[in-house]
Order: structure tokens, then C-alpha cells, then sequence
């Protein structure tokens, strides 16, 4: 006697749907998008014809809706657009920050998903993997120029994309931003000694890792915004923070460097405010470099609410296209080292 062995197809409604989107609005072709979800042609054909009535979803009712996971595709491919792609981590914490602002229950420990929604997510999502990035570090090959035209294709894409094409083409609504460090305790090259001396001692006057560092931004048509800078202290005295311009931003850290907090706070309390004094346009397009503390959800979030679009620079070129440089280049040039060597 035959028998006839029923098979679960590997894909979801929401792979069905999202495949159906992507060949209605002619992102994908139906043999493409197909392809990519593991789905029969004959099956999102079926769908789009006027013959499919039935809307029924099969399977458990997933913990965020259809709409909210697709907004999350939508940060994940803007965030990559934009230079800071997301990690694992990073995209839980998203999820964990929506479900603890909310009262909806869900089934997470402490309102972060485990491995089964992740893999649950990217299996409704194919356009969404994993992938290794590619690292680029100082002691790299020079930048290649179709890696620097391949950045600015794509940032091209994003801004049509999004609707940023006008903001690009307005010097008045880009601005460029970077962090510089001043340590307390100059590293000395070279002393004046006695002839002969075996061992010459300097004494260190500060803790040779500790450092002040300062934001600086400047904008496209020359502006200049007012610095931030970070104080390697664990509280910050009145009398300090009367000694610093009004306009300027000043915060702490244990050792003065720039983290996410100050990040936001420079933002918040500085940014904004001279964008607002100039009654600039909004959105802006504010280029910063790949550090951890300007690829925060946080930031992305604060951002994303003042109308700031924050985009990475690709990695080495801050040293060929950043104006920033110009002026930390002239601050290191008048004669920090020794001014510090003088006071003490």
C-alpha cells in the first residue's frame, strides 16, 4: 500500500509576504525573491493573483507584529547604510528597550530575546544575516579608490532612499564632527641630561592615561559649533564648570574619554541648540567617525528624535576628508606639550 509523506514547508507567512512585497514594488524579480526565501514560484504567484482570498496565518503569533519586525529590518538596513551595522547584541537591546517602554507582556527573561526569536526573526527576514565586516586598521593597505566610491554610492543610495538628497546639497545642514585627546602627561622624545648618565627619571606630574578630550563639529558653510569637553573626574565642582563658556559642553569620565553618556549629552546640550540658534533646516547630516560611543542605539535613537542623521565616515579616511582635522591639527601644533611641562 503506497503512503504519501506530508512535508512542512521551511518557510512562514511572513517569508511569504515580505517575498510578495519585495516583487510588488519591483525590488526583486519572482524568480529572485523566490530564490531567496526558499519559496515556489507557483506560490507567490498564486498569491498575487486575484484567485488568493484566503489571509490566513499559519503558526504561533510572533511576539512583535509583522509591522514592528519590519521596522526593525528597516533600522538594521538604514544603521548598515549609514556605516554602523548592527551586531547581535545591539539588536536584543533594541527589543528590550521597546518591551521595558511598554506594558505588552512577552515571554523574554528580563524583556531580552533568546536564540529561538533570533532565529525565528531571521528566518522570517532573509534580506537579514550575519556577515563578517571588513576591519581596516592603521597598519592596513592604503584605502583602494573603489572602497571610497563604493562609500559614496552608497550613502548616495541612502540619501535618495530617505529623501536627503536636498540636505546634502545644502552646506548649511552638514556638519562634521571628531574627538581629539590631551593627555596630562605628554609622552617626552627627548631630554637634556648630564653626559654619561645612565638612567635619567621624569616624574609623572598626572596619570599618564588619563587625557581631557574635546568634541569638535564644524559645519559645511563654516560654522563652528562649541566644543565638548570630558574631564577625567568622578564629580565636576561648580567652580569648574563657571570656569568653561556657557555654550560649551562639559562633562566627566573616569579616565576624560568620550563614551556614549557625553556622546549624548554633546548632542543634547550643544548640538542641537546651536542647530536650533540658527534656525537650521532639519534634518542635518552629521558625519562622525565609527567609534563605539557615536554607534550606540542610544545615540541612534536621540538622533533619530532631534532630526540628526548620523553617518559614519569610512574607516582611515578621517585623515583625507575630515575638516575636523584642520582644527585639531592646529590645536596640537600651538604648543600643548609644552604648555603642560610649563604649568607644572
Amino acid at each position: 500500500m503506497d503512503s504519501t509523506t506530508k512535508t512542512t514547508p521551511n518557510y512562514d507567512e511572513a517569508a511569504i509576504s515580505r517575498c510578495m512585497e519585495l516583487v510588488t514594488t519591483k525590488q526583486m524579480t519572482l524568480y529572485a525573491a523566490c530564490k531567496t526565501y526558499g519559496i515556489p514560484q507557483s506560490t507567490v504567484r498564486y498569491r498575487l493573483s486575484s484567485k488568493w482570498t484566503t489571509k490566513v496565518r499559519k503558526g504561533p503569533q510572533t511576539v512583535l507584529t509583522e509591522v514592528e519586525e519590519q521596522k526593525l529590518v528597516q533600522y538594521l538596513v538604514a544603521m548598515e547604510k549609514k556605516g554602523f551595522p548592527v551586531v547581535k547584541d545591539l539588536l536584543l537591546y533594541k527589543v528590550k528597550t521597546f518591551f521595558d517602554s511598554s506594558s505588552r507582556s512577552n515571554p523574554f527573561t528580563d524583556n531580552v530575546p533568546g536564540r529561538k526569536w533570533m532565529k525565528g526573526f531571521l528566518r522570517r527576514h532573509r534580506e537579514i544575516t550575519f556577515r563578517t565586516p571588513e576591519t581596516v586598521s592603521s597598519a592596513s593597505a592604503k584605502v583602494k579608490e573603489a572602497d571610497i566610491r563604493g562609500w559614496f554610492a552608497n550613502l548616495k543610495s541612502y540619501l535618495e532612499e530617505n529623501c536627503l538628497m536636498a540636505a546634502a546639497l545644502d552646506p548649511t545642514r552638514i556638519y562634521n564632527g571628531d574627538e581629539t585627546s590631551f593627555f596630562l602627561h605628554p609622552q617626552t622624545k627627548t631630554v637634556l641630561a648630564s653626559r654619561g648618565s645612565k638612567n635619567v627619571y621624569e616624574i609623572e606630574h598626572a596619570d599618564g592615561h588619563k587625557n581631557i578630550t574635546v568634541m569638535f563639529t564644524f559645519g559645511a558653510d563654516g560654522s563652528v559649533v562649541s566644543p565638548g569637553v570630558v574631564l577625567p573626574m568622578q564629580r565636576l565642582s561648580v567652580e569648574i564648570l563657571r570656569s568653561f563658556p556657557g555654550d560649551w559642553g562639559v562633562g566627566k569620565s573616569p579616565k576624560g574619554w568620550m563614551d556614549t553618556t557625553n556622546f549624548m549629552l554633546y548632542i543634547r546640550n550643544v548640538f542641537y541648540p546651536h542647530l536650533q540658534k540658527k534656525k537650521v533646516r532639519f534634518p542635518v547630516l552629521y558625519f562622525v567617525d565609527g567609534h563605539s560611543s557615536h554607534t550606540a542605539a542610544e545615540v541612534a535613537d536621540l538622533c533619530l528624535d532631534l532630526g540628526i542623521v548620523l553617518i559614519a565616515l569610512y574607516p582611515l579616511s578621517p585623515y583625507s576628508n575630515h575638516s575636523s582635522q584642520l582644527g585639531k591639527a592646529l590645536l596640537r601644533t600651538g604648543g600643548w606639550s609644552t604648555e603642560v611641562r610649563i604649568f607644572y
